[in-house]
């Protein structure tokens, strides 16, 4: 028997056998095997009949070592012989190991290791036993025991318990993980096979999905290759850079975001070769051929994933749909219902795990989720943790996908458009409809609607004041001024009246250098604007304008009276060469005066959002405006449009006039036009 001490320091030795990490001794010795042409590995695991594991063996049918250099294989550390070749001996495939250390990485696997090898020597097949210690991990005993005629191959074994051994028997991590190590390899050379404890390891069992990507060639070298596999056993996410013979150099972060999937992504390329050793540092090196490569990888790493979440979603949809617990039905035409989908499936795919496996608790779940991102799609993800109890990960994955998305913005900004196309019908329903502009009512319900839809006269308005006295309307004017309140803060009509405006609304935008307000007079649909309405208007005015209080060179008022339709000779002032079409007159400098008609103002209003209603492709339908009415203002809404009522069809079968300019248009052809 001989004795080989290792030349190097002991404490040396325990870093590089990295005795807390079992399962790393185990994959280095089946490399091993595989590097010395094995076709076969087998890992065994004996167990202990009170539990643990007592022993574990890695046997292959590989050319083993041969006898007369297992001295200087177990006298240095690192100086392989595989350093300089390329491929392996006999079966002249790519080698994995080239740094020396596999044998130093059994002691993580017991107390005592052998290792019993058959190879050629120079007098034929030789069996030699090589032994030692954790104890001593520098101290080796090699005997020769001479000529056999054994098969070829190396059997380590190691027993006596060590720290962590327990964690081999945790199959449903260390198989995946196998696979994941391996995977290239046993593609690559599909006669070879690993086993351990019994059960195959099988990469492509293992696997749900697999891509193989071109990238753009770097330099001279050949064009790198990306090979993503995804598991469906959670595993340590991996870009394991490779040479151009796919045999793994270093692993790295993948550094993407691809909640939900398990996989290793293998990136090969020939320039990986040329300093292997500076690979762990690529992500320091920005400018170098290497660092380009990894940075393209990830890269096409993270378009893969967008396409497989697609595909993910796409199929947990068609499944949903098999089970007739989808919440929508039919095919999306119209772009809101789109967003609205493609919204709703992002989310609900998300949490798919989390929703009731139960058919009925299912369809149920889905629909509410349906109704709450429609209704609140800002608050979707606190909703989804409260209801869901999400863990930490899913949290900020979901809040990172509802903010990375535009749908709940566009669903958001889609409703808001749609809502105010169905209002404007539904506003042309209550002035101009026979029946109801007959029952619509100034303040009950003209007045209690617009307040809500301020919006109608101008999007850079807010309300300050509706239904309130002058009084009242000072008191919000110099609160906006930021002026302080004056002891006396009544204000009169100039016939002694106190009078009070309809609605006050006043600029807002953050561009507005100074403050402006628009004061709106509005009278039911019957009636007829004319000269004593048009009083009214001048009368608040003239109030404002004169009132020392109101007086400020910074505040500017517009006035508008507005209605149905008003007598010629309103009509007459409200056409002046020397003012805006509307504008009747003013009242001093800061006050201007206007008359109105609803047709105007409501077609105005399309023609803002002509440019949305064209992009959704949405035509409000009397009763999408009605609907809208009822749900939004129901208490304000007549009766003739409320649910319930016995017949409402000549109420929407009425002819509604166009506004001013069309009706003149009009007026020299065929007369007004139906609506549709």
């Amino acid at each position: 028997m001989e004795k080989v001490t290792l030349q190097v320091e002991q404490d040396h030795v325990e870093g590089v056998a990295r005795l807390g990490n079992p399962l790393g001794a185990v994959i280095e010795l089946v490399w091993n095997a595989l590097d010395a042409d094995a076709t076969e590995v087998r890992v065994e695991i004996e167990r202990q009949e009170i539990g643990g594991v007592s022993k574990v063996t890695v046997s292959d049918n590989g050319h083993g070592m041969p006898s007369e250099s297992c001295r200087s294989y177990f006298e240095r550390l690192g100086g392989s012989w595989k350093r300089t070749a390329l491929v392996s001996r006999d079966k002249r495939r790519a080698l994995h190991g080239k740094n020396g250390h596999g044998r130093v990485r059994a002691f993580a696997l017991g107390q005592h290791v052998r290792w019993t090898t058959v190879g050629d020597g120079v007098d034929g097949v030789i069996k030699t036993v090589i032994e030692a210690d954790r104890a001593a991990m520098r101290s080796y005993r090699i005997e020769t025991k001479g000529v056999t005629s054994e098969k070829t191959g190396t059997v380590v074994e190691a027993w006596g318990q060590v720290p962590k051994l327990e964690h081999l028997t945790e199959y449903s991590r260390v198989l995946p993980a196998l696979a994941a190590e391996f995977a290239l390899y046993l593609e690559t050379y599909p006669d070879s096979s690993i086993t351990y404890d019994g059960k195959r390891v099988d990469p492509g069992a293992a696997q749900v999905h697999s891509a193989s990507y071109a990238l753009d060639p770097v330099g001279d070298l050949p064009a790198p290759e990306l090979r993503v596999i995804e598991w469906r056993k959670a595993i340590t996410r991996e870009l394991a850079l490779c040479d151009a013979r796919r045999m793994p150099l270093i692993k790295l972060r993948p550094e993407i975001q691809a909640p939900g999937f398990h996989f290793t992504a293998y990136l090969s390329w020939a320039g990986f070769e040329d300093r292997p050793h500076d690979l762990s540092l690529v992500d320091w090196d920005e400018d170098s051929p290497a660092s380009q490569v990894v940075e393209q990888a990830r890269e096409r790493l993270r378009l893969h994933f967008r396409d497989r979440v697609d595909d993910r979603r796409r199929e947990q949809i068609r499944e949903w749909q098999r089970d007739n617990v989808y919440p929508y039905a039919g095919e999306a035409t119209e772009p809101t219902e789109i967003a609205e989908r493609e919204a709703f499936d992002t989310v609900a795919t998300t949490i798919a795990k989390h929703i009731p496996k139960a058919r009925s608790a299912k369809r149920a779940t889905l629909g509410l989720l349906k109704e709450t991102l429609a209704a609140k799609p800002d608050h979707t993800h606190e909703i989804l943790d409260r209801f869901f109890s999400l863990t930490r990960q899913e949290k900020e994955d979901l809040a990172l996908l509802l903010k990375r998305t535009s749908l709940t913005s566009l669903i958001r900004t889609s409703s808001e458009v749609t809502d105010r196309l169905d209002f404007l019908r539904a506003l042309e329903l209550l002035l101009f409809d026979p029946e109801s502009k007959k029952v619509t009512r100034e303040r009950d319900q003209l007045h209690k609607i617009l307040e809500n839809e301020t919006w109608v006269f101008g999007e850079e308005y807010s309300l300050l004041v509706s239904e309130r006295s002058l009084s009242e309307v000072l008191k919000k004017h110099l609160d906006k001024l930021r002026a302080p309140e004056p002891d006396d803060t009544d204000v009169r009509l100039p016939d002694g009246r106190s009078g009070r405006v309809d609605l006050m609304l006043s600029k807002t935008t953050m561009w507005v250098q100074k403050p402006h307000h628009l004061v709106v007079e509005l009278k039911r649909p019957s009636v007829t604007l004319g000269m004593q309405e048009f009083s009214q208007l001048v009368g608040y005015a003239t109030a404002v304008t004169k009132d020392e209080r109101f007086r400020s060179t910074e505040a500017t008022w517009d006035f508008w009276l507005i209605g149905n339709s008003m007598d010629e000779s309103l009509r007459g002032l409200a056409r002046q060469p020397n003012y805006p079409e509307g504008q009747v007159g003013a009242v001093g400098t800061t006050a201007r005066l206007w008359a109105r008609e609803w047709s105007e103002v409501i077609q105005e209003c399309k023609q803002r959002l002509h440019f949305y209603r064209d992009r959704l492709d949405y035509q409000s339908t009397d009763e999408h405006a009605l609907d809208y009415l009822v749900r939004k203002h129901a208490d304000a809404t007549p009766t003739v449009f409320q649910p319930g009522d016995s017949d409402g069809s000549d109420a929407l079968g009425s002819t509604i006039p166009a506004p001013r300019g069309e009706r003149e248009a009009q007026a020299q052809g065929s007369g007004s036009e139906k609506r549709q």
